[in-house]
């Protein structure tokens, strides 16, 4: 997530449970995922590319302990501030992180107050998107 004093909005992370077996798992039960490997999907890849060796390390480094102390067996959705640039991520239950994208904090503060309070974020073959918030009737 973000440092206290983060001028970038917050995004809480989203925490799933397995229900496969139709019973309703409590997330307390199931044991935390920590990260085994990192996977930059294809609009992070692409900008990866353009970064340092240390700015790299530096955002995995920071996803990697952000995931971690979330102590939940999954993350379908979150974001950590690190270097000027907002990094949009999940964990599934396996340890896999995915980096989805990689947005200047301040661009993603432009998306997050254009979307509202209520902002949908998410992730589609496009790359990260916000949007405002609907409600079906």
């Amino acid at each position: 997530m973000r440092a206290p004093d983060s001028p970038v909005a917050d995004v809480q992370p989203v925490g799933v449970t397995d229900q496969t077996d139709g019973s309703a798992a409590s997330v307390d039960a199931q044991p935390a995922a920590r990260v085994a490997r990192i996977l930059w999907a294809s609009q992070a890849a692409a900008l990866r590319s353009s970064l340092s060796a240390r700015a790299i390390h530096d955002i995995e480094q920071a996803v990697t302990c952000d995931l971690d102390s979330l102590e939940l067996p999954e993350v379908y959705f979150t974001s950590v501030e690190v270097g000027g640039r907002v990094v949009t991520c999940d964990l599934d239950a396996n340890g896999t992180a995915s980096i989805f994208g990689l947005i200047d904090a301040n661009d993603y503060d432009e998306l997050v107050e254009a979307a509202g309070d209520d902002a949908l974020l998410g992730v589609d073959w496009d790359g990260v998107y916000v949007t405002p918030a609907r409600t079906r009737h």
